[in-house]
Formats: structure tokens, C-alpha cells, sequence
């Protein structure tokens, strides 16, 4: 049986889920804004606690490695690699655009993820359902939303979920897009541990955020 801890940061909601070979057995998700740092640990120990497992129990640590807010990104990764070379196991990274798309699989659609990028820019990919999975046909990028949407209209009866989606396309100023409901706004750490296993367990070393823009200190400091 693998037990394993998933952690997400990439949004402005701090997601923490434990699995087993029974399936999601707890999750938490609170929603921080840019508090992440003080966040992720209490969380991480309030889930274990009441889920009684040991964090010394842990197969295999999963973590959402972005696109996303870069705070966030910094602080979930980081956690999970230094979870993982404590305990000496490894890591699973995977994809914010993976994970919200992976819900709507059983839709027979297209799935457009979308995340709030700050700035007045958004991360997105479009997914199509492959049996009981969701591939990308398109890379992940950072554009303004009215690029965004340019190019979405490019896959009629798409939906669209992600905050982003929520922001930029709820109220039809940018077309006539469908957004998934509320609850799909973010990612999910319980997604998460759920394609885990199927992702490659890396040694935490080679765990990577995924950016896709400089840092917004470095964004200003060049555009001073």
C-alpha cells in the first residue's frame, strides 16, 4: 500500500490530500491569497493528525509544480522536496493545467484550463479526453486574456475552467465561453494523489517549478 502526500500551491487556495491504496482518505483546501508559507506546514500537520498517519509513513510525495503564482510555487515545491529527501522517497510533479483539466475527462469535450496569472495575463492549454484521461493539444502558455480568448474560440463547445476562466470569461465580455462551476476554480490536491501514481517518481533534486514569466520582482525591476 502507498501512502502518499499531495500538496498544492499553485493558486491562491493551499490544498494538502493523503491517499492509500484505499483511495483519498482526507484533504484540506484554505484559501490563503499570499499567505502560502504560513499555511502549507499547519495544514500538512492538522491533515495528518486527523487522518492519523505519520508523515514517516510516506511512500511517495506529489506536488503541483505550476503554472502559477510564484510564491506559491516556491513554497509547495520546496516543501515537497524537502519532505522528500527527509523521508527518502520520491516525487511526483504534475501540471496545474493537468489537474484542472482531469475532472471533466468523462465530458466527451474539450477542456480549456485557465489559471489567473497576475498581471493581467493568464496561463492556459486546451485538453482533449483520451479514455480515462485528458491530453493537451496545445503547449501551456502566458498571454492576455484577449489573446486568450482569440484563441480559444478556435474549439467550439469548449469549457473552460480555472480561475482564470472565472475572472476573465465569466460574464461574456471577452465571448460566449461556458466556465465550469465554482468548485473546479483550483486545482485539487485530492486530483493530485489520485495521478500521482501515474506520474514519474523523481529523486527531489530534479523537481522543477514551472514558471513560464520571470518572477514579478524581476518583471518590475526590468520594467522600471
Amino acid at each position: 500500500m502507498t501512502v502518499t502526500l499531495a500538496v498544492d500551491t499553485a493558486t491562491a487556495q493551499v490544498g494538502v490530500a493523503l491517499s492509500t491504496g484505499d483511495g483519498v482518505v482526507g484533504q484540506l483546501a484554505l484559501r490563503a491569497g499570499r499567505r502560502h508559507g504560513e499555511t502549507l506546514a499547519p495544514a500538512i500537520q492538522a491533515l495528518c493528525r486527523l487522518a492519523g498517519i505519520d508523515l514517516a509513513a510516506l511512500d511517495l510525495v506529489a506536488v503541483d509544480i505550476g503554472p502559477g503564482l510564484f510564491t506559491g510555487l516556491r513554497v509547495g515545491v520546496a516543501t515537497a522536496k524537502a519532505l522528500g529527501s527527509a523521508l527518502g522517497v520520491p516525487i511526483a510533479a504534475c501540471s496545474s493545467l493537468d489537474l484542472l483539466a482531469h475532472p471533466h475527462r468523462r465530458l466527451g469535450r474539450h477542456v480549456a484550463s485557465v489559471v489567473d496569472a497576475r498581471r493581467g495575463e493568464l496561463f492556459w492549454a486546451v485538453y482533449q479526453p483520451a479514455a480515462e484521461a485528458m491530453t493537451a493539444v496545445t503547449e501551456p502558455a502566458v498571454q492576455a486574456p484577449e489573446d486568450v480568448a482569440a484563441r480559444l474560440s478556435e474549439w467550439p463547445g469548449l469549457l473552460l475552467t480555472g480561475d482564470g476562466a472565472r475572472r476573465y470569461f465569466a460574464g461574456g465580455t471577452l465571448g460566449n465561453f461556458e466556465v465550469a462551476p465554482r468548485d473546479f476554480d483550483h486545482p485539487s490536491a485530492a486530483v493530485l494523489a489520485d495521478l500521482a501514481p501515474s506520474r514519474p517518481a523523481l529523486p527531489p533534486e530534479q523537481v522543477t517549478p514551472t514558471y513560464l514569466r520571470g518572477a514579478d520582482v524581476r518583471i518590475g525591476w526590468d520594467q522600471r
